[in-house]
């Protein structure tokens, strides 16, 4: 009876303990998230997840010894000073930054006096290098960061050395994943000009270097990942980042969360920029919104222009009649032709024409111009036109490609009507998925 009791309380025992193995396994919430969402809480000062930035924001309130590290709260424009008694830095890691014609002059004028701005992202605002870049390598117009996949790479700083190259990489789980690795093409440093490398990726891609401004000087780092919890919590990783941080002068810092938006926004923003010799258009009501008095001001000032219109129109309007709705024959007019090509089997011109209409709405939506070649009605793209437009639509590189596969075929071959349709489909498939 005795045994039989033992053997009883030794069974709930082992079911226990599987049980609390179960829920922790399976039911317990993660401790930390590795989900593929990370960007958009990625480089957060108040995250303790692999990729926030917590670990390096505690560890600059300590960095220099009686300075004070000032987290810019609202407006970089405002918030950071011109002139300091002591030099001072400037600390900014994310993805990418978003800065207004008045942020952009601030912080030149910040590093012009004689101040120090690390900026640590995988790509940067165009209206800024317009000023850093201003005198071009021959044959060498800013394009921004060029990007490359792998899943690990090692990185070096020139001054101080380090004793070897650090081993870097992207991981979900604990498990290194593919990565976009930014770093900064080897044309735009030459001898005329002032810029110089500070820090390769792999031994020849440049990711970390020297734009000199005025008494000060920019220094551009294109990989922000070296700096977030899960880099600096590994020994080799926080050696590498202690020698990107020892270019700091001693002084105060602040530290610019304010100005952080995800990889794309800041790419897109480029893309709609574009990288021209001339100034900037500046908005004259940046400063104006910026002051709530003038702000209060404006908004009072539309809101009773608008209340004269509305009143003023309900007046004096007259009856508007009621129109017949216009008929648009040319919905009429393209289905004739249509049907017309279809009963011919004309599928490889329905083909062309489906390809031109796909190439016309994403210049339209997108700004990426590709034509037909006029002999082999094949059209005119690269693999970076592909890139960029997946980048900005947000559909798969290969589900890109498969739509111009699918249309080369068309043209080179005689089509059926089954290849025909599943170019149309492959194409409102895009355009359904694209953001």
């Amino acid at each position: 009876m005795k045994n039989r009791t033992a053997y009883l309380i030794l069974a709930l025992a082992i079911v226990a303990l599987v049980a609390v193995f179960a829920w922790q396994r399976w039911m317990a919430p993660e401790r930390y998230d590795w989900r593929d969402s990370w960007v958009k809480d990625a480089y957060s000062e108040q995250s303790d997840q692999p990729y926030g930035t917590q670990v390096l924001h505690n560890l600059l309130k300590r960095y220099f010894p009686d300075k004070k590290l000032i987290d810019i709260q609202t407006d970089l424009a405002s918030e950071l000073p011109i002139e300091d008694e002591s030099r001072a830095s400037y600390v900014f890691v994310g993805e990418a930054l978003f800065l207004d014609s008045l942020s952009t002059r601030r912080l030149l004028d910040f590093a012009a006096a004689g101040n120090t701005v690390l900026l640590s992202s995988k790509t940067i605002p165009f209206d800024l290098m317009f000023h850093l870049y201003y005198a071009e390598c021959d044959d060498a117009e800013w394009n921004d960061y060029e990007i490359f996949e792998d899943s690990f790479v090692t990185a070096t700083v020139l001054t101080p050395p380090l004793d070897k190259p650090v081993h870097l990489h992207f991981a979900r789980q604990n498990q290194p994943q593919s990565y976009r690795w930014a770093f900064i093409e080897a044309q735009f440093f030459c001898d005329s000009l002032p810029q110089r490398p500070l820090g390769y990726l792999n031994g020849s891609n440049i990711n970390f270097a020297e734009f000199p401004r005025g008494k000060g000087r920019f220094l551009l780092h294109t990989t922000p990942l070296a700096f977030s919890n899960y880099s600096l919590l590994q020994p080799e990783t926080r050696e590498y980042a202690a020698a990107v941080l020892s270019y700091l002068p001693v002084g105060p810092i602040y530290w610019d969360s304010y100005s952080r938006v995800p990889e794309i926004v800041g790419r897109r923003r480029n893309q709609g920029q574009g990288f021209s010799r001339q100034l900037p258009t500046e908005h004259p009501f940046s400063y104006i919104l910026q002051q709530p008095p003038l702000a209060w001001a404006w908004y009072l000032l539309l809101g009773l222009a608008g209340a004269y219109l509305v009143f003023r129109a309900k007046r004096r309007q007259r009856i508007i009649p009621v129109l017949p709705k216009n008929e648009n024959s040319s919905y009429e007019f393209i289905s004739t032709i249509a049907n017309l090509h279809f009963r011919e089997k004309n599928y490889q011109n329905l083909c062309v024409q489906n390809m031109r209409l796909f190439l016309a709405q994403v210049r339209e939506r997108y700004g990426l111009v590709a034509q037909l070649d006029a002999d082999t009605l094949k059209p005119r793209i690269d693999a970076a036109f592909v890139e960029r437009l997946s980048l900005v639509a947000e559909v798969p590189v290969k589900q890109i490609q498969d739509i111009f596969t699918q249309y080369t075929a068309a043209v080179q071959y005689q089509p059926t009507e089954d290849m025909m349709i599943q170019l149309h489909l492959a194409m409102e498939r895009f355009f359904k998925q694209a953001k």
